[in-house]
This record gives C-alpha cells, structure tokens and sequence, in this order.
C-alpha cells in the first residue's frame, strides 16, 4: 500500500486536487466537493481531474458519496505511524510512554533535563541499539546516529548512567 500511496502523491496535478479537497473538508465538516469545484480550485481540466481522483481513489486518499466528494488522510497517517514503527527506536518506544515528548519521527529528538527521564532515555537507547559484545567510538557513533539527533550527547548520557563502559581513551566500548 505504501508504494501506491506514495506514487499517488507523486505528482502535482493530483498534489492539487487533493490539497483542494483537503481545505474544502477543513473548512467544513460537511463540505464536499465536485469536479467542477475542483476544476476551479485547481485551474486544472475535467479529464486532469477525473484522472488524479482515480488514482488517489485508488490509494484511499479520496472517498465519493451521494454528497461529494472527500479528502481521507487516514492512509498517510497509517503509512507514516508504520514508518515510525519501523525504525530501531520506533520498534521499543511503546515499552517508554514517559519519553514521547522526546522522541519525534522515530527518533530520540531531545534529552531531557529530568535525570528520571534521561535514565529513561538510556534504557530505551540500549533496548534500540543492535546487541553487540563491544563498540569502537566510531560503530557506537554511527549506531546512535542512527537512533537520534544527537549521537555524541547520547554517549555520554550512556557512559554517565553506566550503562556502557569504555576503556581509558575512549576507543572502545562496551554494554555494562
């Protein structure tokens, strides 16, 4: 479905029709539009119009009723939470309900000044990093780049609460 919704957005006479539906279903919860409405909204001919309303029809972007026709976003709410849910932080933040605030697009946004909170964010960082036996600074970097916006800070949050260990310089770590 992703691929269909994506392709469906993929172009910019059927960008234009359904950002035309979507503020005509924002404006009112009973609005609906027709194709003629569309038409003018978007400055686009019939044939354009009936051709974009099939295709993001077919994606479930667009809904037809007795009364018109409407916008539903619902797919790309759905595709978008799927995405989250699919990345390393997105698959155990369910586990960390307190740490929503600090987690945007499945990823750890920011760290929080609340040392409860941070413990938190450590726990959640070592559940979504890959298990390994040991680090180099460079691998744990990359790791926790890939976690959040901030990889160097994360480090040292996780070197702070122990729950790495390093060796004295720094090359290598490892899970406490």
């Amino acid at each position: 479905m992703t691929t269909e919704l994506l392709s469906a957005l993929g172009d910019q006479k059927r960008l234009a029709v359904l950002g035309a539906l979507c503020t005509t279903t924002a404006a009112s919860a009973t609005a609906a539009s027709t194709v003629a409405d569309l038409q003018d909204r978007t400055g686009l001919s019939e044939r354009d119009v009936q051709r974009a309303l099939a295709v993001l029809g077919g994606a479930g972007l667009v809904s037809r009723d007795s009364a018109g026709l409407r916008a539903d976003l619902e797919p790309i709410r759905a595709a978008a939470a799927a995405a989250v849910a699919a990345t390393p932080v997105g698959r155990v933040a369910a586990d960390f309900p307190r740490l929503d605030g600090c987690l945007k697009n499945g990823r750890i946004a920011t760290i929080p000044a609340d040392d409860r909170l941070k413990a938190e964010v450590g726990r959640l960082v070592m559940a979504a990093l890959p298990h390994r036996d040991g680090y180099t600074e460079r691998e744990l970097t990359t790791e926790l780049a890939a976690l959040g916006d901030e990889p160097v800070s994360l480090r040292r949050l996780l070197v702070d609460l122990r729950l790495v260990e390093r060796n004295p310089d720094g090359s290598r770590y490892w899970p406490a």
